[in-house]
């Protein structure tokens, strides 16, 4: 089969691939085993041509990858393997075993076929995907390089952000997780770069005759606690926030627990965006960080998983600033592609109250948050528009459900979780109790996910849900209907998707609707009539207080609250 693309296609590959090596070598790599073979070009010459990798020649791929693992056990850092498609790789396979049996690192780079030649017997082509099984610590297949955004570059793009980040997992997996790590990556023909691409490719990095580097801070730096906790914080963050005139702090999902981190953040006035419940901030921010005159920070600190806001997601992409993650989740997770520094821990793991972060001025950072502070209440002052959306529920209620925080939160994917972070009143989203699952992000399972956590210690608990991920998890119920549990669920009902009204269909037709939004015309009283269970129905703020009372001597009950999509959306700002 004849592959007919533009010649350029050889250029943005040989880029790709040194661009993984300019990372990977920024993380210490310089040893590179290179077996023979065409559809491996790109990867040969850009390592081959990269001054800082030492590139050896090996006709066989099996003694190839065992002189990676050698050069591996030696340092102690991982060298590369390198090979073309098809049977070359399965002859790593004895290296690859090895290398996990015995803890040591190895990083694998195999070219492949494209997915459009798989399957369909093309010459020298097998499933690569994740060949070596469960031997790998870490597999990643990077897909084909395709051409950036006209009038973006290279570099400042996501794939590149993401290669550079991949060189980071490649080198801190195999070193700290000690085996071998696979990388898959398909290329496409032309595979051979010209003179003068490879030679603008060098001049661009830095390493062209008389060249000035300009991308290569495109590498995070990676910091490695050497204890549990009481780390001293190392010197290259505490030079930074010296620096800093505009620190900002971002809790995402599953930092709850920082709280050390947290009390030191507030001592300092640096101001703290939540993207969760049960921390102490800012919750009214999407606001205003689509505001474009609003002052960007200059030092951002990060936890948890990912931002569940959009707006927050593309403000940290926009950032021309320093950016920290604390990072304890095993794939050193930075869903932005914008961090300059990971640290492979929890921020709890330092201690805080050190005197290189303390310092002398506590009140550097008081103008800062005070701007932050004051205009997140004028945002939130300003939503006032007529009827009723989704956010009531969450102004109404919570006030009413909180128990001096002796309850539990539960919530559903979606706009529940935002809704909650965004409308519910700062004094309850601060302090009470928060469950979600923001691993998958999915709306399924979410009612059972609140009845186990029920069940488990008997803490009041309340799930807020969206009638779509309601009836995704009905079956659920009948776990409910035979036990004493506290467990009040609170379905909001906007009637479909409200979520996919964000998205910039050009149209909403019926085609919309039946098949994005996707409205279900159930009885959700009749569903909980069916199992047992009290159920309420609000259309309006008393409605909810009253239903609210009226459900409060149950044990267990729904209550459904019924919201306009239209004004919900208007009071989203959409």
């Amino acid at each position: 089969m004849t592959e007919k693309i533009n010649r350029s296609q050889a250029a943005i590959s040989f880029q790709w691939c040194f661009h993984l090596a300019d990372a990977l070598s920024q993380y210490g790599v310089r040893e590179a085993f290179i077996s023979p073979g065409s559809r491996s070009t790109p990867l040969m010459t850009a390592l081959v041509h990269h001054p800082e990798i030492r590139c050896h020649s090996v006709l066989d791929e099996r003694a190839a990858s065992f002189m990676a693992l050698g050069a591996g056990k030696a340092s102690g850092s991982p060298a590369l393997f390198i090979c073309t498609s098809g049977t070359a790789l399965a002859n790593a396979f004895p290296a690859v075993v090895e290398a996990r049996k015995s803890g040591s690192p190895l990083i694998v780079l195999s070219a492949d076929r494209p997915p459009a030649l798989r399957d369909i017997g093309s010459s020298q082509t097998i499933d690569q995907i994740k060949i070596f099984g469960d031997y790998p610590v870490f597999f990643f297949d990077t897909g084909e390089p395709v051409m950036t955004q006209t009038g973006e570059s290279f570099t400042a793009s996501q794939d590149a952000r993401r290669l550079a980040h991949l060189a980071a997992q490649s080198v801190y997996f195999a070193m700290h997780k000690q085996g071998p790590v696979h990388i898959n990556l398909p290329f496409r023909k032309p595979l051979e770069p010209s003179g003068k691409e490879i030679s603008d490719c060098l001049d661009a990095y830095g390493f062209g005759s008389g060249s000035e580097p300009d991308v290569r801070d495109h590498a995070a730096k990676l910091i490695v606690p050497p204890g549990q906790k009481n780390n001293p914080v190392p010197g290259e963050i505490t030079d930074l926030l010296k620096q800093a005139q505009r620190p900002l702090a971002i809790a995402g999902p599953g930092s709850e627990h920082e709280d050390a981190f947290w009390q030191w953040c507030q001592a300092r006035a640096i101001p703290i965006l939540c993207e969760t419940g049960g921390v102490s901030g800012i919750t009214h921010h999407p606001e205003i960080l689509k505001d474009a005159k609003n002052p960007d920070p200059d030092l951002v600190f990060r936890t948890g998983s990912g931002p569940v806001h959009t707006a927050t997601i593309h403000a940290l992409q926009k950032w021309q600033c320093h950016q920290i993650i604390f990072s304890d989740y095993e794939n050193l997770d930075d869903a932005t592609l914008s961090s300059t520094h990971i640290v492979n821990g929890p921020a709890s793991s330092y201690d805080w109250n050190c005197e290189s972060t303390t310092g002398n001025n506590d009140n550097k950072y008081q103008s800062w948050h005070e701007f932050w502070q004051t205009t997140a209440e004028q945002t939130s002052a300003n939503k006032k528009i007529n009827g009723f959306g989704d956010p009531d529920v969450y102004r109404t209620l919570l006030p009413v459900v909180d128990n001096n925080g002796a309850c539990r939160i539960v919530l559903s994917n979606s706009m529940p979780i935002r809704d909650y972070l965004l409308y519910g009143p700062a004094e309850q989203v601060t302090k009470i109790p928060v469950i979600y699952n923001r691993g998958g992000s999915g709306i399924d399972g979410v009612t059972s996910t609140a009845i186990g956590a029920a069940l488990t210690d008997g803490i009041p608990t309340v799930l807020f849900t969206g009638d779509l991920a309601f009836l995704h998890d009905v079956s659920g119920l009948n776990n409910l209907t035979f036990r004493e549990l506290s467990l009040k669920i609170v379905v909001v009902n906007n009637r479909g998707g409200n979520i996919f009204r964000m998205l910039p269909f050009e149209k909403r037709d019926d085609v919309f609707t039946d098949f994005v939004e996707t409205p279900q015309q159930v009885s959700i009283p009749d569903i909980a009539r069916a199992h047992g269970l009290p159920c309420e129905v609000a259309e309006t703020e008393d409605q909810i207080r009253n239903a609210w009372k009226k459900l409060s001597v149950h044990p267990s009950g729904i209550l459904e609250c019924r919201t306009d999509p239209v004004i919900s959306m208007k009071k989203r700002g959409f």
